[in-house]
């Protein structure tokens, strides 16, 4: 697979499960992202980007078909750790992706872009790569603007396996009280498509975090929709169906970036 995952998660290694925001052409959330993080040695930071800098100026100056968002873990997570997404609508367009390598043998010689790539996977620690795929009718106000969001908040929920349909259906109360709800912010939800098992992703895009000051809590959201004691109900639910979550804040990286024309981040 010529995927631009070959090239930088087999020459850098980008991922993580938990970038759910990504945009299509058209303006409305991608069907699938596939996200790659990866933890860089904190010594090679600044090699690290470098490096992708590199692959960003090669794919422009060749064309290469991949689009990329990449962001950097700000809050919640581990340190020296970027997570890069590219957004997709069909399967058979990751078959026209270039792989880093070509992209960099073609941008800057086969000599030179083997010497850029060896010196990127020099600075790379670990990585983790999967693909997600958007839940359109669980997601609340599901629109992207021009621009990818300066931030971008990340619910990670792995799900009990037994309880995936329960937790769907928590989803789809939580979705359908949050758009009565003016103060609640815009949340894309996806779900894994390849990668570890009854994971689901929100994201919450934002530019400045003041704006995390107006968003009402998921039990007021609830409690506002249905009255205090379905909504207790309702999170039990959630409790019940969690086996592990997590929060975290990504801050978008335009240097390291090569996003498509007017495209935005988001997925819960």
């Amino acid at each position: 697979m010529k995927a631009l995952t070959v090239a930088l998660y087999g020459s850098v290694s980008l991922g993580l499960a938990s970038l759910a925001a990504a945009q299509s052409q058209s303006g409305q959330p991608a069907e699938f992202v596939q996200v790659i993080t990866f933890t860089v040695r904190p010594s090679a930071v600044s090699e690290y980007e470098a490096y992708i800098k590199r692959i960003v100026a090669g794919a422009n100056k060749t064309s290469a078909a991949p689009h990329w968002l990449a962001y950097q873990v700000g809050a919640g997570g581990p340190g020296f750790t970027y997570t890069v997404g590219l957004s997709f609508s069909k399967w058979a367009e990751v078959d026209e992706w270039s792989s880093v390598a070509q992209i960099l043998s073609k941008a800057y010689g086969e000599a030179e872009g083997a010497k850029v790539l060896q010196s990127g996977r020099n600075t790379i620690e670990r990585s983790e790569t999967a693909v997600y795929r958007l839940l359109p009718d669980l997601s609340t106000r599901p629109q992207v603007s021009d621009a990818p969001a300066a931030h971008l908040q990340l619910f990670v929920t792995d799900v009990e396996p037994a309880m995936v349909p329960t937790w769907e259906g928590y989803l789809a109360r939580l979705k359908a009280a949050q758009e009565k709800t003016p103060q609640a912010p815009t949340s894309i939800r996806r779900v894994v498509a390849l990668g570890a098992s009854n994971r689901y992703v929100t994201a919450v895009p934002f530019n400045k975090y003041a704006e995390r000051d107006g968003w009402p809590s998921a039990l007021d959201v609830l409690r506002e929709a249905y009255g205090e004691a379905e909504a207790r109900a309702l999170n039990e639910t959630r409790l019940r169906c969690t086996r592990e979550a997590r929060i975290v804040v990504l801050a978008y990286r335009p240097d390291l970036s090569r996003p498509a024309t007017g495209a935005m981040p988001a997925s819960r």
